[in-house]
């Protein structure tokens, strides 16, 4: 026990140097040692978050470049959408133009799939139409027969002179056409085939397709002939002048072509193109009333 009249001892002398404050430091947490990636371990970035600092400035700047790339995707897909949008309406109308502005027959019309009264099958051996003295009066000469062509809808023959100074060429085409529904102006039916064929023939005559050597017609109408008739005038310029003359011929549901050409120059000629008009007139005639002999459906 201490005397309360004894001297307090000096407590850095006699305190021993483990039992003070200052005998024991604070533990502190170990720190790591960095240390650098493996070659085959894949960096790992720092995570960002989108708390503001101090500073008031974002810690996620990644994080707002994503969100400006996520914004541009919904932009680029909601583009997208729309152009699907415009692309499917478009053809949609497209579809529905050709559809109802096609020249086949309309949803609820009469569509013909069969000959009807009148209406012919058959036509003609062409190579058997015209009598030798027709065809040396239209040729100018003894004429050849040359590419016969012959069946039961169709029948096309070539008749030639080639004996100096004359050169004549003509040819015989006729055909029945049948129904063709669907493809063709009207109900499809053969007579709205063949009508349809002969102003597609008026039409390449009058401007013939690009890059051919074949020069447009003088078209003229001809009355009395058929249910549809027209003559046109061409004069070819290739190398020689040929004049031909065409006679085309509706009737029913048969056309029938004729077209009679003389070469005028390189030694052959003259023609005259109201003789070749004639002989093709001519022709044109005799196949009519063949045809018109012919069995018509019904009859």
């Amino acid at each position: 026990m201490l005397d309360a009249f004894e001297p307090i001892a000096e407590p850095e002398a006699d305190v021993p140097p483990w039992a003070g404050p200052t005998g024991i430091e604070p533990i502190r947490p170990a720190r790591r040692t960095s240390r650098p990636p493996l070659l085959d371990e894949p960096a790992v970035e720092p995570a960002y978050t989108d708390e503001p600092d101090q500073d008031g400035a974002s810690r996620g700047g990644r994080s707002i470049r994503s969100r400006s790339a996520a914004g541009r995707r919904r932009r680029s897909r909601r583009r997208l959408w729309y152009a699907g949008t415009v692309t499917l309406v478009i053809a949609v109308i497209a579809g529905a133009a050709y559809y109802f502005g096609r020249p086949g027959p309309r949803p609820g019309s009469d569509i013909v799939t069969t000959l009807q009264g009148g209406e012919y099958r058959t036509v003609p051996n062409a190579c058997r139409v015209l009598p030798a003295a027709m065809l040396s009066q239209y040729l100018s000469g003894t004429g050849k027969s040359i590419q016969p062509y012959n069946q039961l809808d169709q029948s096309q023959c070539t008749y030639t002179v080639d004996a100096k100074p004359t050169f004549r060429l003509l040819n015989l085409t006729v055909q029945a056409y049948q129904p063709y529904p669907g493809l063709i102006p009207g109900n499809g039916s053969a007579t709205a085939n063949a009508i349809y064929n002969y102003s597609q023939q008026q039409q390449q005559l009058a401007k013939p397709p690009k890059h051919t050597p074949q020069p447009p017609a003088t078209i003229v109408p001809v009355s009395g002939l058929g249910n549809q008739a027209l003559s046109a005038v061409q004069i070819f310029r290739t190398g020689s002048i040929t004049d031909r003359v065409t006679v085309l011929v509706r009737y029913r549901n048969v056309l029938i072509t004729a077209y009679l050409e003389g070469q005028v120059s390189g030694g052959f000629g003259p023609v005259s193109i109201s003789s070749l008009q004639a002989g093709a007139l001519g022709a044109a005639r005799a196949m009519l009333a063949k045809v018109k002999a012919g069995p018509a459906i019904g009859t």
